[in-house]
C-alpha cells in the first residue's frame, strides 16, 4: 500500500497562505484578499465599510489596527496579546469579532490547534453572515480540527465549505472532504468526491493530490 500523506504538512497550505495573506492585508487595507487554492481571506477597511450597521468603538478599532501592524512586522506574540485584550473588552463590536478570527489564524500558524479551533468557532458563532471571512474561518476550523485528529469535526466544516462551488476555497475543501471521508473509513464516498473534483479541472497540485488519494483508497 502506498504511504498515506499526512493531513497536515510541516508547513501546510493554510499555514503558508496565512503567512502571505496577513502581510498582504496589512499592505492593502482597502481590499479583501484571497490567495491560491486554499485561500486565506483577510479584510480590514472593506469589512468595516460594508457593515456599517454593526456596533463600532474607536478604541476597539485602534486595537485592531495595532494588532495588524504588529503582525506585519512578524511580532505575533505582541499581536496576540492585543487581540486578546480586544476580544475580552469589545467582543460585541465588529473589530472584536474579527479579533477572534485573527487569533485563530495566529494560533493555527503556531501549531496551537485547540486554541485555533476555539477562536475560529467563536468568530463563526458571532459572525454568521460575513461573506468574506466566514468561509475562511470554516476552512481554518476544519484544518485545526484535523490537526487535532478530530476528523468528524473537520469533515463537517470541510463539507460546509465544499457546498459553494464559487468559493475560492472550493477545490481545497473538496480535496480535504474526500480525504477525510477516506480516513474515517468511507473509501467509496472518498473516491466519489475526489473524482467529482477532478471532473472540474482543479489546479494541477490539487489534481495531483486527488489522484494520489484515489489510488490510495483503491488499495
Amino acid at each position: 500500500m502506498q504511504q498515506m500523506k499526512r493531513g497536515h504538512y510541516e508547513k501546510d497550505e493554510f499555514q503558508t497562505l496565512m503567512d502571505k495573506g496577513i502581510k498582504y492585508v496589512v499592505r492593502h487595507r482597502e481590499t479583501s484578499m484571497f490567495v491560491g487554492a486554499a485561500v486565506l481571506v483577510g479584510v480590514i477597511l472593506l469589512i468595516f465599510l460594508s457593515t456599517g450597521r454593526e456596533k463600532q468603538n474607536p478604541e476597539a478599532d485602534m486595537l485592531h489596527t495595532q494588532s495588524m501592524g504588529l503582525v506585519a512586522m512578524g511580532r505575533f506574540q505582541e499581536a496576540e496579546n492585543i487581540l486578546l485584550d480586544l476580544t475580552s473588552k469589545y467582543s460585541n463590536t465588529r473589530a472584536g469579532k474579527i479579533g477572534y478570527y485573527y487569533l485563530g489564524a495566529i494560533y493555527y500558524n503556531t501549531g496551537r490547534f485547540d486554541q485555533a479551533l476555539t477562536n475560529f468557532e467563536k468568530f463563526l458563532n458571532l459572525q454568521k453572515k460575513d461573506y468574506l471571512l466566514v468561509p475562511s474561518a470554516r476552512f481554518g476550523a476544519a484544518c485545526s480540527a484535523e490537526g487535532l485528529k478530530d476528523y468528524e469535526t473537520a469533515l463537517g466544516y470541510y463539507k460546509k465549505v465544499a457546498k459553494d462551488k464559487e468559493s475560492p476555497f472550493y477545490s481545497m475543501a473538496m480535496l480535504a472532504y474526500g480525504r477525510v471521508n477516506g480516513l474515517l473509513g468511507d473509501k467509496e464516498k472518498a473516491k466519489e468526491i475526489l473524482k467529482e473534483l477532478l471532473e472540474q479541472d482543479p489546479p494541477p497540485e490539487i489534481a495531483t493530490d486527488a489522484k494520489f488519494y484515489i489510488g490510495y483508497f483503491n488499495d
